[in-house]
């Protein structure tokens, strides 16, 4: 997208504890926006990325992740990841031509993945220097149907959901930057996380199809309104 530059920019100068706060917009209408809560002032500053670089954040802000002194925004259907200053929050670098990023996990300094939606791959990314570096092949996915979503490392390995029209959880060998195993669980695994036990939970959708299944019985059983669960909660062993 083209990025729209204002002529006037905010000081900002946040300390302390503060909550950041990604409001995802509408898709393909370009208004996401990043908000920023301060528990010592108990106040809320709105659309501070704007205010504080004179542009839009983009399409579809759709995580942030803090690394290195830095916020890190995945800006899934403007192709882009914006890494901002944690107290101006001024721009500070991006990784552009992304497909459809959804979430960045760090590895170190100068290596992260980042999970795409319509993409059969993982990037591979240098944060110091703002670049792709390379791909990590999903096996068994097409570009059409290609979908890693949340990320979890217990030791050297990161597993990922596959989240759109999928129904596995990946293990990647973070040494060799390969997929080296799989489990299959529910239709659609939407996240991933991992507890203090070193246990993970994933939890699925149903599909759009199971969806559509529960909403009708729910109005053939007069419970329309209650927004009862389709999917399924899994834990999986990790090792």
């Amino acid at each position: 997208m083209k990025w729209d530059y204002g002529d006037a920019v905010e000081d900002f100068n946040a300390t302390g504890a503060g909550l950041f706060i990604t409001n995802e917009g509408n898709f393909q209408y370009g208004n996401a926006t990043l908000s920023y809560y301060d528990p010592a002032t108990k106040q809320v500053q709105n659309e501070i990325f704007f205010r504080a670089n004179g542009m839009k954040l983009g399409d579809v802000a759709q995580s942030m992740t803090i690394h290195d002194n830095k916020g890190w925004v995945v800006v899934n259907n403007s192709h882009v990841i914006f890494a901002i200053d944690l107290n101006t929050f001024k721009e500070v670098g991006r990784i552009e031509n992304l497909t459809s990023p959804r979430y960045i996990h760090f590895l170190s300094d100068e290596k992260a993945y980042v999970t795409q939606l319509w993409d059969n791959r993982i990037f591979i990314i240098n944060p110091k220097k703002y670049e792709i570096t390379g791909y990590i092949p999903m096996p068994d996915m097409t570009m059409e149907s290609g979908s890693t979503e949340q990320m979890v490392q217990y030791g050297k390995y990161v597993y990922c959901n596959c989240w759109s029209y999928q129904n596995r959880i990946i293990k990647i060998d973070t040494e060799t930057d390969r997929v080296v195993d799989e489990l299959k669980v529910g239709i659609q695994p939407t996240s991933l996380v991992m507890d203090c036990n070193n246990k993970m939970w994933t939890i699925t959708d149903g599909g759009y199809e199971d969806r559509l299944r529960h909403r009708a019985l729910r109005r053939a059983e007069g419970l329309e309104g209650f927004s009862g669960f389709c999917g399924e909660a899994v834990q999986v062993q990790v090792g």
